[in-house]
């Protein structure tokens, strides 16, 4: 035929396995893949469709199976595209003998993957046509050429991908912040971003609830039983609310790079810890939370992961599971206390907590265990005690409370910024000497080291204080929460939320006395 007489001229090595005698067709297909979802690139997958179904069908001694083509993928991950993978299955279970692609680059951009499954192809007798090279892998040559090649073509990747990560962070130094549209509060609009009011309530409720006391999992359960979703759709599990506890830019701020790709073949993205540029852009969208709520619930995070809860172990995280967990210490070791089940002869349940460190080791502690009923009712008489004169006690208790409270330290911190910024301009200044010649190698050296040793200390005094100033601020709002449950009337002081709300810590002193240290600032013992 003529048209295979034009395609034998132009293409030799296409057609060299079948001048031998063979008597059964060779079943061949063809791989295309297409980096994007354009209609460019549709219209560029037609033509190479029926380029290749133009060729395998002329030919008598050729079989045609229907092509693979994978759509908007990248080439650098062959387990990614779905269709390769399904043709090179089919190769396995001996469908395909030969296989045609345009070019090295649409079979893959990685050097590893390409000569992986081009060298299984060939044991599993599959050959590989790349028409734009004129490469058949099954002649002797093929090998070193497509190594060459495959290299060629991973550098091309990696130079489209340094051309990437440069557009994004050029990007991140213009201040032009992405905001993922699956978040919760933003709808994007125009070149920016507006608050969509609903769903920002839900976020300033996770923010609310977890100052209050919820534990993660609590947040997530409240949301998910009132019917809250996420943007997806689906219920709320507690690492999104993590994430959304940790997302600076509900605050109308924005640190951008805060995560990398170690290489361009790597599809995970890695903290970034200094290891590439990061940019902090203040105000590039509207806030939906305070950043002083922010800086609270980074610092309550932080106290939470402090705490050992009440498990077994006793190195456990923030616990709600319990209404009293977290609250009772031994004050005899100063271990936790955990729920322990006791089932009587009459095959009653009766929850108690016991010392951590007496139930794995009896000697080394010998606090009994107490009965939760026992507890709860001691809380009862001693609540009722501090209600008692509530209205004298509590104007007492808020005056003395606040007066002892560390109050946020503005001024100190004030004067260490000053002292940096002066102390940063000195070092500017050094270093314009040192340009111009005005001062000498040692003892610009000398000086330098000295303004350097001046500039991380006060770095670790402004990084001090300002922990004491988040710290200060979660005490005192703690305190204000505990004065306003107390001064309500309308209270059940026995809803569990209240109590985590104006118990701070039950220490038990012994089998028959418990000591109850509130919020507000009062202690209170019981006898049990």
């Amino acid at each position: 035929m003529a048209i295979n007489n034009r395609i034998v001229q132009e293409r030799p090595v296409l057609f060299r396995p079948n001048m031998t005698a063979v008597t059964a067709k060779e079943n061949v297909t063809y791989y295309a893949r297409v980096s994007t979802e354009s209609e460019e690139q549709e219209d560029s997958y037609e033509r190479q469709k029926a380029h290749f179904e133009e060729i395998i069908l002329s030919n008598p001694k050729w079989n045609y199976v229907q092509g693979y083509a994978d759509w908007g993928v990248s080439g650098t991950k062959a387990e990614t595209r779905r269709e390769f993978m399904r043709m090179i299955a089919d190769c396995r279970e001996k469908k395909i003998n030969r296989i045609l692609v345009k070019s090295i680059s649409r079979f893959g951009r990685n050097t590893v993957d390409t000569l992986k499954y081009i060298r299984e192809l060939r044991e599993l007798g599959v050959s590989v046509y790349f028409e734009v090279q004129n490469i058949d892998t099954m002649t002797a040559g093929g090998d070193v050429l497509i190594t060459i090649l495959a290299a060629m073509a991973e550098q091309e990747s990696r130079t489209m991908s340094t051309n990437i990560k440069w557009a994004y962070q050029k990007r991140f130094k213009d201040g032009k912040v992405l905001i993922n549209p699956l978040s919760l509060g933003y709808r994007k609009e125009g070149d920016g971003y507006v608050i969509v009011e609903e769903e920002a309530e839900i976020i300033r409720r996770i923010f609310r609830n977890y100052l209050s006391g919820d534990s993660v999992r609590q947040i997530a359960d409240e949301l998910n039983a009132a019917g809250i979703r996420t943007k997806r759709g689906n219920e709320f599990k507690a690492n999104a609310i993590i994430n959304i506890l940790s997302n600076e830019k509900y605050t109308g701020n924005a640190i951008l790079g805060k995560t990398f790709k170690p290489d361009v073949l790597s599809k995970r993205r890695l903290k970034n810890e200094g290891q590439a540029p990061s940019y902090e852009v203040k105000n590039s969208h509207p806030s939906i939370i305070s950043q002083e709520m922010f800086d609270l619930v980074q610092a309550e995070k932080l106290r939470r992961n402090t705490l050992r809860s009440s498990v077994k172990t006793g190195k456990g995280k923030y616990s709600r599971k319990y209404v009293l967990s977290g609250l009772l210490v031994c004050g005899q070791c100063g271990a936790k206390l955990r729920r322990f089940g006791r089932a009587l002869a009459s095959g009653e349940y009766v929850p108690t907590w016991v010392c951590v460190t007496h139930q794995k080791n009896r000697a080394a502690c010998d606090m009994k265990p107490l009965k939760e009923t026992d507890i709860l009712d001691a809380y009862k008489r001693a609540v009722g005690r501090l209600l008692g004169d509530a209205g004298e006690i509590l104007e007492i208790v808020k005056a003395a409370t606040k007066e002892g409270l560390d109050l946020p330290d503005t001024q100190s911190l004030d004067n260490i910024e000053e002292k940096l910024i002066r102390t940063r301009k000195k070092v500017l200044e050094l270093f314009k000497d040192k340009r111009d010649g005005n001062i000498p190698l040692a003892e610009y050296e000398t000086r330098y080291a000295d303004l350097s040793n001046q500039i991380v200390e006060l770095e670790r005094q402004e990084s001090e204080v300002k922990v004491r100033n988040i710290e200060s601020q979660l005490a005192q709002k703690r305190l204000d929460d505990a004065l306003a449950l107390l001064s309500n009337p309308r209270v059940d002081y026995m809803d569990d939320a209240v109590i985590r709300h104006i118990v701070d810590v039950i220490k038990v002193n012994g089998k028959h006395e418990l000591e109850f240290q509130f919020k507000c600032g009062v202690d209170i013992k019981e006898d049990m």
